[in-house]
C-alpha cells in the first residue's frame, strides 16, 4: 500500500493536521512511539490566548482540560518582585499528558491507520515519494509530516538546523494559586511555576549558558524551596528545547517539519504549543494543495508559510530578549515602577502583543517612567 500521507508524532502539531485531514478521502498513517494516551510528555503545559483560541476551535470542548485560568503573573529577579494583574485571562493551565490525550481522543480514528507503540526511525527515498522505515516496517509514502518532537530522530537524519536550549521540569504535591515566573540568575531563561490546583509544575530553562545543565536539578531544587514548594516531588525531568529563527529549517522534499521539529518554538518565553497548532494547519492545507495538482512547489511553499507567519516574530523575540537579559535590573525596576510597563508586559507574556508592538510600545513609555509620569 502507499500512503497519501504519514504523520510521525501525535502531540498538538501532528493531531491538528490530522484534524484538518479528516474528511479528506486520503490514505493516512498515523505513527506515535508512545503504546497508549495519556502518555508522559515532559511540558510546562500552558497556553497562551492565542494558542487556546486556535486550539478551540479545532477541538470545542478544550475546557474540558484546562485545570486553572491565571489572570495575574508574580514576576521576580533576585528578592525583588512584580506583579502583573490584568482584566482577562493571561494563561489557560492544562496538565499536558491531559492535554495530548484529549487531543489524540478527539479524533475520528477510522479516518486513520494509527500505529501506537511505533518509532520512525529513518527515511529513504522512494519514486514520487519516501519510505519511512519504522520498528515494525517500511511504508511508502508521497507526503510526511514529521512532528515527533525535539528529539526527532528523522530531523537529525536529514540534518534540520535549530537552535538548542535546556530544561528541567518537575511536578511538586502543592497547593498554590498564582503564577510565577522568576529571572534569579539567568542569562537568557527563567524559572517558572505554574499551578494545577493540587500539584505545581515547576521548571527551568535557559537557551544561552550551557555551563550549568549539569546543575538544573539541583538548581529547580533551590527554586521549590524558595518559593515554598515543599511536596513530594512525583516526577521530574531533563530535556532539550528548540528556539525558533527569522528562516527556519523545515522543509525537505516530500517531508514537512511541524512544531519543536522545525525548531518552532518562542525563543524568549520558550512557548510552543501555538506554533505546532499553527504549523499543523499550515502543513495539512499544503499537502491537499499537492496531492491535487501534483505541484511541488506547493508542498514547498510550507516553509515559506512558516517563515512568513512566525520568522518576524521569532527575530524580534530575540530582540527583545537582548533589550531584557542585558539590562534585567533596570528593566525589572521599570516593570515595578509603572503600570503601563507592567500591563504592556502582561500583554507580552500572554502572546496577546507581538514582539515588535512590544518594542515600540516600551520605547515610548520609557520617557514617562524616568520623569515619573
Amino acid at each position: 500500500m502507499i500512503y497519501d500521507v504519514a504523520v510521525v508524532g501525535l502531540g498538538p502539531a501532528g493531531i491538528s493536521a490530522l484534524k484538518l485531514l479528516e474528511n479528506s478521502g486520503l490514505k493516512i498513517l498515523a505513527v506515535e512511539k508512545a503504546a497508549s494516551f495519556p502518555r508522559r510528555k515532559p511540558c510546562a503545559g500552558g497556553l497562551t490566548p492565542k494558542a487556546y483560541s486556535l486550539l478551540k476551535e479545532l477541538f470545542p470542548e478544550l475546557d474540558s482540560v484546562v485545570r486553572k485560568r491565571v489572570s495575574r503573573f508574580l514576576l521576580y529577579n533576585s528578592e525583588s518582585k512584580a506583579v502583573l494583574p490584568s482584566t482577562s485571562v493571561l494563561t489557560y493551565l492544562t496538565q499536558r499528558e491531559e492535554l495530548d490525550a484529549f487531543l489524540f481522543n478527539s479524533l475520528d480514528h477510522s479516518q486513520f491507520d494509527i500505529h501506537l507503540g511505533e518509532t520512525a526511525l529513518t527515511v529513504d527515498k522512494g519514486l514520487d515519494g519516501i519510505v519511512l522505515n519504522t520498528t515494525r516496517g517500511s511504508y511508502r509514502v508521497r507526503v510526511l509530516l514529521v512532528a515527533s518532537g525535539v528529539n526527532s530522530r528523522i530531523a537529525r537524519q536529514l540534518g534540520v538546523s535549530r537552535d538548542i536550549g535546556f530544561t528541567y521540569e518537575s511536578y511538586v504535591e502543592s497547593p498554590f494559586e498564582d503564577l510565577i515566573i522568576d529571572f534569579t540568575g539567568f542569562r537568557w531563561g527563567y524559572y517558572w511555576a505554574f499551578p494545577k490546583g493540587d500539584t505545581v509544575t515547576t521548571g527551568l530553562g535557559e537557551f544561552r549558558d550551557k555551563r550549568v545543565t549539569s546543575s538544573f536539578r539541583e538548581l529547580l531544587s533551590d527554586f521549590n524551596k524558595k518559593h515554598g514548594f515543599k511536596g513530594k516531588v512525583t516526577w521530574e525531568s531533563g530535556y532539550p528545547i528548540p528556539a525558533g529563527k527569522s528562516k527556519n529549517d523545515v522543509y525537505r522534499p516530500y517531508v514537512l517539519f511541524l512544531g519543536d521539529a522545525g525548531g518552532l518554538v518562542d525563543p524568549l518565553t520558550g512557548e510552543g504549543i501555538y506554533y505546532a497548532v499553527k504549523s499543523g494547519m499550515v502543513a495539512a492545507g499544503a499537502v491537499k494543495q499537492y496531492l491535487t495538482s501534483g505541484d511541488l512547489e506547493k508542498l514547498k511553499s510550507y516553509e515559506t508559510a512558516v517563515n512568513s507567519l512566525f520568522g518576524e516574530e521569532f527575530k524580534w523575540a530575540r530582540v527583545v530578549g537582548r533589550l531584557f537579559f542585558s539590562l534585567k535590573g533596570l528593566n525589572f525596576f521599570m516593570i515595578k515602577r509603572s503600570r503601563s510597563v507592567s500591563e504592556l508586559a502582561a500583554e507580552l507574556l500572554s502572546g496577546r502583543l507581538s514582539y515588535r508592538e512590544s518594542f515600540f510600545k516600551y520605547l515610548k513609555l520609557l520617557p514617562g517612567v524616568f520623569i515619573g509620569r
